[in-house]
């Protein structure tokens, strides 16, 4: 009996309660979809990682000796220790002169590359070298082809051996790009031999460990006798971390969006169920005059939240896994360079559906239970009229000047507090999802012209070749009326022998101070670098505890001195972090400029033939790259958009529905004294306005 009369409780208030339904089926999809993205990204690198025995600890110095590895490998808890050579190249102007990380090794014990296609990788091949899959794929470089890499001053071609993955590029992004493009960025693995006897250095020492790297430093330096740049582990390879920090956001969101639709599915089901009990009151009344204990009466109205919150949480489930994870692990497939990655799925997602389902459960319990209290000889009788009060409203000055809409609407919302409450808080959450999709839009917009219109204030960048000699760069700057840029990579601390955890692994850009090549203040107004000092990026100085006017210390990557600078100016930049010199502090500090790229405002196609010229690019080629990698943002938007609008429909559509049965009476009352059925239209449309 009471089956069936649940049914037709449900086909009686269907738009209420298929949207619990809906909004717990919302709420599952948004948290599975999420973790199955997280949960299948972490099982996929756990095994990839295991699997290449990726390393725990890098040790960066000049050129590190056999005798150096063996002390570091005699240090208790360190299993794994390799040499190697790692050192950023270009590759041909036919591929874009993309930067290409070269490794020479003697071996492959620690942080072994995973062949995709071709052989694995052999450190005795002096004629073959092992290419970056996404590279390979992104050019249609198949093994078997010749690939020339320009490195240490010498031109590589050698045949492609086999193509190959690596954890340490899980995430992959060129210095000259504000995301990943394949078609700039790759690595490639030589055997040592390749090079000349006096080229054939270590730079890295890289090792596996027990427990964390960090906590090893101090015998790694004694061992060593601070004989080396500096120690970073995993979370210093931004490699690596960026994918955690990526999978960490997305489990964020999982539970931010779920809170968000299971707070407005509970205040549906409070207003649904007070309002489906207040009309049965005497059918309540009437199973407990016939002897039914209120217990099962409770379980009677509880069924309806635990049945559709449970329908609701198990298609959540199904679709969150079948469809929006999936999306997920596609769309950021695209970006991230991990095999076997999969929608995952684990107890928690139980786990969660079960609080959930609990949670709705129990909101009906208190719904329920005054109703439950009353005795079945008063229940029998319908409801006494509440006493009418003056709302707060009636207390304003201007409250009579009020048109009877207003002052009608207004009494409603101060005696319907909840599904007030309900219809304002469910807006403004759907309000808060449409404003973060839609804001996120316009912020790349906002970026895309700070970044190609202001930072980079010229038409046309030229790549220089790997072996062009200051001399043939200065040519073609005077020809081009341009301005020279030098870039590498760079270490940044706020003191002198700083310790592994401060030290920052980031971008050195050495300018001329022309303005073509500009740097931001944090307002984001293009500002220049007083001599004398440098720029450093916000988000290093936060980390570092530094401002205008305190020193930082600065070393390149090849070099082993430490280098003193005055912070002149606090920069942004969407791209690039790190710190920002004019060319003659930094050839001030004995250091050698070497010119990576010239930028001019005028046309520059013509010097594309030149020997020392590598590549030229428009920046309206920048600009369409840009557009197409900004791509997966549109889909985020779309995807916050229709998410939100749902919610707000649900909302405003409940509010409505609730607002229109419990005033029936109120409303046939206002038909009676002669009002249209518009103006009573609009007393509806104005509360929900």
């Amino acid at each position: 009996m009471l089956r069936r009369k649940m049914i037709r409780d449900i086909k009686a208030n269907f738009a209420q309660f298929f949207s619990i339904m809906l909004l717990s089926l919302i709420a599952m999809w948004c948290y599975t979809g999420f973790q199955a993205n997280v949960i299948g990204g972490n099982k996929a690198r756990n095994d990839f990682e295991n699997s290449s025995n990726f390393a725990d600890g890098w040790i960066y110095g000049a050129d590190f000796s056999a005798e150096q590895a063996e002390k570091i490998a005699d240090i208790s808890g360190i299993k794994d220790v390799q040499r190697r050579a790692e050192v950023l190249g270009k590759s041909d102007e036919k591929y874009n002169t993309a930067e290409m990380y070269c490794y020479f090794q003697t071996g492959t014990d620690v942080t072994i590359p995973r062949t995709t296609d071709g052989a694995d990788f052999d450190a005795d091949d002096v004629n073959g070298l092992w290419l970056f899959d996404r590279f390979a794929e992104a050019w249609d470089i198949k093994v078997g082809d010749k690939f020339a890499v320009h490195v240490m001053g010498l031109d590589i071609e050698k045949e492609v051996r086999g193509l190959i993955i690596t954890p340490e590029y899980e995430f992959a992004c060129a210095s000259t790009d504000t995301d990943t493009d394949f078609h700039n960025i790759g690595f490639a693995y030589f055997s040592q031999k390749v090079l000349p006897e006096e080229l054939r250095i270590n730079n890295e020492i890289i090792f596996t460990c027990d427990g964390k790297a960090l906590g090893y430093e101090e015998d790694i330096a004694k061992a060593l006798d601070d004989n080396y740049a500096y120690f970073a582990d995993r979370n210093s390879i931004r490699g690596w971390y960026q994918l955690s920090d990526e999978l960490a956001q997305h489990d964020s969101f999982s539970y931010i969006f779920s809170f968000v639709f299971v707070a407005i599915a509970l205040l549906v089901i409070i207003t649904t169920m007070k309002r489906m009990i207040a009309q049965q009151r005497t059918q309540i009344g009437t199973l407990n005059a016939l002897g039914m204990k209120k217990r099962k009466i409770m379980f009677h109205y509880l069924g309806y939240s635990f049945v559709l919150s449970v329908i609701g949480c198990t298609l959540g489930i199904i679709l969150g896994l079948l469809t929006f994870g999936r999306l997920m692990v596609n769309m950021f497939g695209q970006f991230y360079t991990l095999p076997d990655w999969q929608p995952g799925f684990s107890y928690k997602s139980i786990i969660v559906a079960a609080v959930l389902i609990l949670i709705c459960t129990g909101t009906s319990y208190f719904s329920c239970k005054q109703i439950l209290k009353i005795h079945p000889s008063e229940a029998l009788r319908p409801a006494a009229a509440k006493t009418a009060k003056p709302c707060v409203f009636e207390k304003l000055p201007f409250w009579n000047k009020l048109s009877f809409n207003a002052r009608y609407n207004l009494r409603d919302i101060s005696r319907s507090k909840m599904r007030a409450f309900m219809g304002i808080f469910g807006t403004c959450m759907g309000m808060m999802i449409m404003e973060l999709g839609l804001g996120a839009y316009d912020t790349v917009d906002y970026v895309r012209d700070w970044y190609f219109h202001d930072i980079q204030n010229y038409e046309y960048q030229i790549i220089l070749k790997d072996g062009c000699t200051i001399r043939q760069a200065e040519e073609l700057k005077d020809e081009t009326d341009g301005e020279l840029i030098a870039m590498e990579a760079v270490s940044v601390a706020a003191k002198d022998h700083p310790t592994s955890d401060g030290i920052i692994s980031c971008k050195l850009a050495v300018t001329e101070g022309e303005q073509l090549y500009c740097v931001s203040d944090t307002q984001l107004n293009t500002t220049p670098i007083p001599k004398g000092t440098v720029a450093l990026t916000m988000k290093q100085a936060k980390k570092l505890g530094l401002s205008e006017g305190d020193t930082v210390f600065w070393k390149t990557a090849t070099g082993s001195k430490w280098n003193e600078s005055r912070i002149g100016l606090i920069s942004r930049h969407p791209n690039i972090t790190g710190i920002t010199m004019l060319r003659e502090d930094y050839e001030a500090a004995d250091m050698t400029f070497r010119p990576v790229m010239l930028v001019s405002k005028n046309n520059c196609e013509n010097v594309a033939g030149k020997d020392c010229v590598s590549a030229v690019h428009s920046m309206k080629d920048l600009i369409e790259a840009f557009d197409r990698m900004m791509e997966v943002m549109n889909l985020l938007v779309y995807f916050m958009v229709i998410f939100s609008v749902l919610l707000i429909v649900i909302v405003l559509y409940n509010s409505g529905n609730l607002s229109f049965n419990e005033r029936e009476k109120e409303f046939a009352t206002l038909k009676v004294l002669g009002f249209k059925s518009g103006a009573i239209r609009r007393l509806l449309s104005t509360q929900n306005l």
